[in-house]
Parts: structure tokens; sequence; C-alpha cells
């Protein structure tokens, strides 16, 4: 029994590093081949510019922290600030993993440093994509108004989002899997992960989480849409309701790429920002320009983000200085420096 266990163990973790492997070789071949393109652009932009677009992009991130940091104390899960930071920067070094779910090396990272089961924070990662994409949908909403455009797509996507909260909401959700887990014996064990996850979507899915939670989505998310358009001023162009549009074109790219399951979207969002852009009437030299920057800006900045803050923080000894408390259980540390 000791050796299956063990062959598990060995398995899992081989699985997990050779995903791992994929998406970074993945990440550095799509970067690469875009590299000489967008210095070119960047050479473009002025340094006040993109100073301006960067910290557009940072303020995404920081609401989308603080969106994180409001989950895990819905679950009583507390964290040092900067253990915290570097587990939630961390993961953005899997941003090109489909739908994002590489993003769980957070609950990874949490469950390593702090023993914190990964199936109570798990939940977090899937709504915090569900939440991002509400947000998105609610930024949609207020440009269809102007534009009318992706309405079938919009409406689908909105449909899909709701049935889905509801159903992990509702205790028969649960019941089906308990029974289904029930129906054969070798998945008995997981019973008590799927027990804690229920717990923890309850908690973080509510009524009162999402009225927090999708409000700052769609504001964290309004960010980037403003970096598309400062991108647009930079280069010059003026146009009739170009904020709203940046908005929009960006809010309406990151559906359709998050719909399509794609690492990151590639391509999908892409093409359809420059279909809106056309439909805007948006010249299509600096249209495509814009698309590169906002991607380079936005998913690859994320990348190199990402990757610098696990190199660094993974080598500082402060970050590996929290312990366990053993009288409050896991989410609760002490400092054993």
């Amino acid at each position: 029994m000791q050796k299956t266990i063990s062959l598990s163990s060995i398995t899992f973790k081989l699985s997990l590093w050779l995903a791992l492997a994929a998406v970074l070789f993945l990440t550095a071949s799509a970067m690469f081949a875009d590299l000489d393109r967008v210095i070119e652009l960047l050479r473009g932009i002025s340094f006040q510019w993109l100073s301006l677009i960067i910290l557009a992009v940072l303020f995404n991130y920081a609401l989308r922290f603080a969106k994180w940091n409001w989950f895990l104390r819905l679950l009583n899960i507390r964290v040092p600030l900067k253990l915290n930071l570097w587990v939630f920067f961390s993961a953005f070094t899997m941003v090109l993993s489909p739908a994002k779910l590489g993003e769980l090396v957070k609950s990874l990272l949490l469950k390593n440093r702090l023993g914190i089961p990964i199936s109570t924070t798990a939940p977090i990662i899937m709504a915090e994509r569900l939440t991002d994409l509400i947000g998105l949908l609610i930024l949609c909403a207020i440009g269809f108004s102007q534009f009318a455009y992706g309405g079938k797509m919009l409406a689908l996507t909105g449909l899909l989002i709701i049935t889905g909260v509801l159903c992990m909401t509702r205790p028969s959700f649960w019941n089906l899997a308990d029974r289904a887990l029930n129906m054969h014996p070798k998945l008995a064990g997981f019973k008590s992960a799927v027990k804690a996850m229920q717990q923890s979507t309850g908690s973080i899915l509510s009524l009162r989480a999402m009225t927090f939670s999708v409000p700052l989505s769609a504001i964290s998310w309004a960010g980037e849409g403003a970096a598309l358009f400062m991108i647009f001023r930079a280069m010059g162009l003026q146009t009739d309701n170009l904020p709203a549009i940046s908005i929009f074109a960006h809010a309406f790219g990151s559906i359709a790429g998050a719909l399509s399951f794609l690492p990151g979207g590639l391509l999908v969002t892409e093409g359809a920002m420059g279909m809106f852009f056309v439909f805007a009437a948006i010249p299509e030299a600096q249209a495509v320009s814009a698309t590169f920057l906002i991607r380079a800006l936005t998913l690859w900045f994320a990348v190199c983000l990402g990757t610098i803050v696990f190199a660094v923080g993974h080598q500082r000894s402060d970050l590996q200085a929290f312990t366990l408390n053993p009288e409050t259980g896991p989410g609760c540390v002490t400092d054993n420096q």
C-alpha cells in the first residue's frame, strides 16, 4: 500500500513538472516570436506614456491582489503580506496555461509553505476566473449600449457563468459529486477534499462575497482597457469614443480568449480585438500595433514580473521562515525569525 501511495505521489509530481515545463516552453517561444516587433513599437512611445501605461496595468494587478486577499479572509486564512504577495505574483508565470488553470500553483505554494489543503484554496482560483469574467461582461455591457457588437457571444457567456455559479452554490450539486465518489471505492479518499471545496465555494461565491468581488473585478480590468486607450493616444490616434472603444475591445477580446481555453487566449484574443477595431473604423496600422503592445504590456509583462518575483522570493530566507501555528491550525502562522 505504501509503495502504491509513493508511486502515485511520484507520478503526480512528475506530471506537474512536465506541465510546468510545457507552459514555460510555450511562453518563451511565444515571447521571442513577438520580441523584435514589440521592441520596435516600444521605441515609438515616449517614456511618459509608457510609464502611465504600466501604472494602469499595475493598477489592475493591485486590485486583483486585493480580491485574492479578500477571498482568503472569507475562508479565515491569514497569510503574512510579504509571503502572500510572493504567492500571488509567482502565479503569473503560469498565465499561458489553458484557462489560467496553472494559477493553481498558488494553492500548491500555500500548501508547501503553510500546509493549507489545496482543496480549501483551489476554489478561490475558480472564483477569481468567474468574477473576472463577470467583471469583463459588465464592461462589455456598458460598451454594448454604444456599439451593439458581439451580443450573442456575450449573452451565451453570461448564461454559462450564471448556470455555473448556481450549480456550485447548490447542495444538490455537491451531493451528486459525493454519490459519484461513492460509486467508485478507489475515489472514496477524495470525499474529504470535495467537502472542503464545497465549504470554500459556498463562502466565496455567496451574494455578500460577489457584491464586493465583482465590482472590484470590473474596475481592475478597466485599468487594462485604460492602458489600451493610452497606447492609442501615445500613437497619436484621435477618434470619437476612444476610451469606450479601448475598454470594450480589451474586455471583449479577453472574454473570447478565455472561452477558447487556449493558452493565454493566444491568437483568439488578438483576433477578437482586431475584428472589433475594424468594426469601430480604427486605422489598420494603429489597430495592429496597439494589439501587439497591449498584449506585450499585459501578458508578457505579467510573465516576466511573475518569473522575477518567484526567482527572487524563492531564495529569500524571510519567505521560508513561516510555520504552522499548532494552536490555531492551517492558515494561521508564526514567524520563526
